[in-house]
């Protein structure tokens, strides 16, 4: 895969996220990032916001929002899904990434050198009324939005996207994009903010359990 399309499907994830969560009433204040703000992560299937290291620095702890989902519906549409509190995905990255990531410990609520933390995961899944009942939504979801048309070929190719900003003013803090192909296997414990943002997404949250998504 060329690495101009590459980057060119790490801007157009991370735009949609963006726009998706404001219409959403989400508390950041997130918009596309010119494409100088991004830099090639741990790998070539990785893009991460250059200015992440120094920004996240004096936060010591994350709020996890509902977890995203990006699929594809039967009708062809893309849509990003903000999933319900107590969707079962949400409990399993609670305590996956607890255990996987104890440096950094999780907030209940925000404040002082908190960073919320919003993951949108690829689930393979076509509707979201098709997930398998080890998945189950606890509640009906917060909500579905069709994604932009003709942006097929650079969604298919993402694995994850994941944004951390200020949990009480939404100043972005960094984040990056994870592209499907070989990555590396997943160390057993992460040690800061840059593994946090380097972590393979769809390991931790297969790692010991049913998988995610079939493919």
């Amino acid at each position: 895969m060329k690495p101009f399309f590459n980057f060119g499907c790490a801007l157009v994830a991370w735009g949609e996220l963006c726009r998706v969560a404001r219409t959403r009433n989400y508390p950041g204040r997130l918009d596309p990032l010119p494409p100088q703000a991004f830099c090639q992560g741990r790998h070539n299937h990785q893009f991460v916001y250059a200015s992440s290291a120094q920004l996240l620095k004096p936060y010591q702890a994350i709020l996890l929002e509902p977890l995203w989902l990006l699929d594809q519906r039967q009708d062809g549409r893309w849509q990003l899904v903000a999933t319900a509190l107590g969707n079962s995905l949400n409990l399993r990255l609670q305590a996956l990434l607890r255990a996987w990531m104890s440096a950094i410990p999780q907030a209940e609520e925000a404040g002082p050198q908190v960073a919320r933390l919003r993951l949108a995961l690829r689930s393979f899944q076509g509707e979201i009324g098709s997930l398998p009942p080890s998945l189950s939504v606890a509640r009906q979801t917060d909500g579905q939005s069709p994604l932009v048309r003709g942006i097929s070929p650079y969604l298919e190719q993402i694995s994850s996207i994941v944004q951390l900003e200020d949990a009480r003013d939404g100043r972005l803090l960094g984040g990056g994009v994870n592209l499907q192909g070989p990555q590396a296997e997943q160390g057993r414990s992460g040690q800061g903010w840059q593994d946090l943002l380097a972590c393979n997404w769809q390991q931790i949250l297969q790692f010991g359990h049913p998988p995610l998504a079939a493919g």
